[in-house]
């Protein structure tokens, strides 16, 4: 079975394409992983392709908005890592008046083109709340939240839940917020950390990614940072969220632990 997930923050600078990045090469050692860059900035494909294909995430939804035959053949990046290369030309469809009202099916048609090959499709998404994250939230399976431990978090993580419970997604599974440059020696952090967990309870990941300039430096070869550095805290920390992940799709309970309509009856709630 194919799982989408959608890695998502309205808050810049919390690592969502490293997110993105770090899980993706770590679970194609073993499932076949499809990125798709829906971020009109790029960052994941100019991080892990060097190649630029001229199928991206622009021709394909404006193929399928205009009922053009999509034919999608996504960057291998390895036999079991493809990719949907970014372009800065989605950004028109925040103001495509078809896009707005048909863009959540124009999103799953694209998905469904490609589920049946993959075991994880990753979904690496731009910043804002605009239309294209509200179709790609709406589309997907599952969420996946980074966010960093400083004095905005409880109050962000809150709002966000609000804005994800407006996508109007009422199967979307929240797999988890994880705090990611996480420094468990500042008690600022760890004040942080304790206060989403006493709020949100175990919409709160317990795995942190810490903070280290390996991530970066990573990032700009195209590897994970377990790849290129294995021994740096982040990398370890990185491998200890893929694996409670993973772990997650291989309960029954995937579905059923926080989804739409209960998450806002958990914000209402105060939990």
């Amino acid at each position: 079975m194919s799982h989408s997930i959608a890695i998502y923050n309205f808050k810049g600078g919390v690592g969502k394409t490293t997110t993105a990045i770090n899980l993706g090469i770590s679970w194609s050692r073993s499932f076949k992983v499809l990125l798709i860059d829906f971020d009109p900035q790029s960052n994941l494909s100019n991080s892990i392709s060097i190649s630029r294909s001229r199928q991206t995430t622009y021709s394909a939804v404006k193929n399928i908005l205009h009922d053009h035959p999509l034919n999608l053949e996504p960057t291998e990046i390895t036999p079991y890592l493809h990719l949907i290369h970014g372009d800065f030309l989605m950004t028109e469809f925040e103001s495509n008046n078809q896009f707005i009202s048909f863009g959540s099916s124009i999103i799953s048609d694209l998905i469904s083109q490609v589920k049946g090959d993959y075991d994880f499709i990753i979904m690496d998404c731009p910043t804002n709340f605009g239309v294209l994250v509200k179709s790609i939230i709406r589309s997907s399976q599952n969420i996946l939240i980074p966010a960093i431990a400083d004095n905005f978090s409880i109050t962000g993580i809150q709002q966000l839940m609000t804005y994800i419970a407006a996508s109007n997604n009422d199967s979307l599974n929240i797999l988890g917020i994880f705090f990611n440059m996480f420094n468990g020696q500042l008690k600022l952090s760890q004040e942080k950390f304790n206060d989403a967990k006493q709020k949100f309870g175990q919409l709160i990941l317990e795995n942190t990614v810490s903070r280290s300039i390996k991530v970066g430096e990573a990032n700009d070869i195209g590897q994970s940072v377990s790849e290129y550095s294995p021994d740096n805290s982040a990398a370890k920390d990185f491998v200890k969220l893929s694996d409670e992940l993973l772990a997650k799709f291989h309960t029954t309970s995937l579905n059923e632990d926080f989804i739409i309509p209960d998450l806002l009856e958990t914000i209402s709630k105060g939990v």
